[in-house]
């Protein structure tokens, strides 16, 4: 037998940091969610020991006198322990019926397969959460709460800081290296913000880039208030912004370029010598050697006047640019907690993609993630549908990159405790939601 009680925020956050729980089930993220009320309950056994921590957020359905429940990325405990889990959710179904919750969903933070190979000890919980009432939820794409597949990168612990870096950058595909080495070579550094340094400035911004990205890839995006929040109410809450400067772009630029010019300028006065060889040379084997000198020095003056073409187009390209300070192409929230560093929310610029921002700003969050301590870092959401022709395909592509694990999550739950109620919600937020984004995106 367990006693289930509310429990207040320090004991919650302490239980939850202690066994690792995910920063979503913490009063911190429930602050951030205002429009929520929150709930803070725990387990414990006949002898006094805390076993169960569990942040629930309550909503009221639009028109209809009940709420609907969420514990995001699942209560924490060890759902091995079948008894517990079972005893909890009667629980949760008694204080449902009490408070007039419709339904609770759940979305634990527990692996049903990495790299597309089944996770046993996933499966058997899987099992048990439907065998315990639970109504089962699981999509290929973003149609749930969370993302239920996501990329994992774990490092290993043993090795110290550098090597950490090392042995994880080393595993990078050859593009996503490549692209983190043009990203540096374009003058792109990257700038870290949390509520010590935070200003206004920088968030308008980030919102911007915010906005930008939504009309891009077409979703909705959150106001500047709330990446505000998250910053002053969660201690573990950053915001990555990269800069791009002119000056060193150019400067590389301009120096490949006169480089380019050099060879030329070298390759012509061999061109000359080799050519007066030629007049002075009668034997036909010396000849067609130095024929052969020359014909292989103008395929590389022209390599070098077809660089030095490139180098002119992008100085070009880039001139605009010329004397502005503060250009920012992308920007991250980045969150970490209990061990574990996540990718938030990402946004980028439409202009000046070619410099790569987003590879060198991963991995500044991941080099980050290795100096916090952290065992893993998460690139969140991708689709579990890995057909080429997926309009999602080319995320999954980037961030596989990154050489890191393909996970799925066990799926989402439905704690169902009003029928009818449920389904009418369920009927309905479809079509509400189809409404919304029609009216929002008028609105842009």
């Amino acid at each position: 037998m367990y006693n289930f009680i509310e429990i207040d925020k320090e004991q919650l956050n302490e239980f939850n940091y202690e066994n690792r729980g995910h920063i979503f089930q913490t009063s911190y993220w429930a602050d951030l969610k205002s429009e929520w009320k929150a709930k803070y309950f725990g387990g414990y056994d006949n002898n006094g020991n805390l076993l169960l921590s569990c942040v629930i957020l309550l909503r009221r359905i639009p028109y209809i006198n009940h709420y609907m429940g969420y514990i995001p990325r699942g209560f924490n405990c060890n759902y091995e322990n079948k008894n517990l889990v079972t005893e909890f959710t009667k629980f949760l179904k008694e204080y449902g019926k009490k408070n007039k919750i419709a339904f609770i969903s759940i979305d634990p933070d527990i692996h049903l397969n990495e790299n597309e190979e089944q996770i046993e000890l996933g499966t058997q919980i899987k099992n048990i959460l439907i065998n315990t009432g639970y109504n089962h939820k699981n999509t290929k794409n973003f149609e749930n709460i969370q993302p239920n597949f996501v990329f994992r990168l774990y490092f290993d612990m043993e090795k110290n800081l550098m090597d950490r870096k090392k042995s994880i950058y080393d595993n990078f595909s050859k593009k996503t290296k490549y692209n983190i080495k043009v990203a540096k070579k374009r003058g792109l550094s990257v700038e870290v913000y949390d509520k010590n340094n935070i200003t206004d400035k920088i968030l308008s911004i980030f919102q911007e880039k915010m906005v930008i990205t939504g009309k891009r890839d077409n979703f909705i995006t959150r106001p500047k208030e709330y990446f505000k929040n998250m910053i002053e109410k969660i201690p573990y809450c950053r915001l990555y912004m990269v800069k791009y400067n002119y000056d060193s772009d150019y400067n590389r630029l301009k120096s490949n370029l006169d480089q380019q010019q050099k060879n030329i300028d070298r390759l012509e006065k061999r061109k000359i010598n080799t050519q007066s060889l030629l007049q002075e040379t009668m034997a036909e084997q010396e000849l067609e050697k130095l024929n052969k000198k020359i014909a292989d020095i103008e395929k590389r003056i022209a390599d070098c006047q077809r660089q030095i073409y490139s180098f002119s187009n992008r100085i070009e390209d880039i001139s605009e640019y010329k004397g502005q300070e503060d250009i920012y192409v992308a920007g991250a929230i980045y969150l970490y907690y209990g061990g574990k560093g996540w990718y938030s929310y990402g946004a980028s610029d439409n202009i000046l993609r070619d410099t790569m921002p987003n590879y060198i700003m991963q991995w500044k969050m991941i080099e980050d993630t290795i100096d916090l301590d952290c065992y893993m870092y998460d690139f969140r959401g991708v689709s579990g549908d890995l057909n080429p022709d997926n309009p999602l395909y080319g995320l999954y592509k980037f961030k596989k990159g990154f050489d890191g694990e393909f996970v799925e999550f066990i799926g989402e739950f439905d704690l169902v405790i009003n029928n009818l109620v449920y389904k009418l919600f369920r009927f309905i937020l479809p079509k509400f939601k189809k409404i919304r984004f029609k009216i929002k995106s008028k609105e842009k």
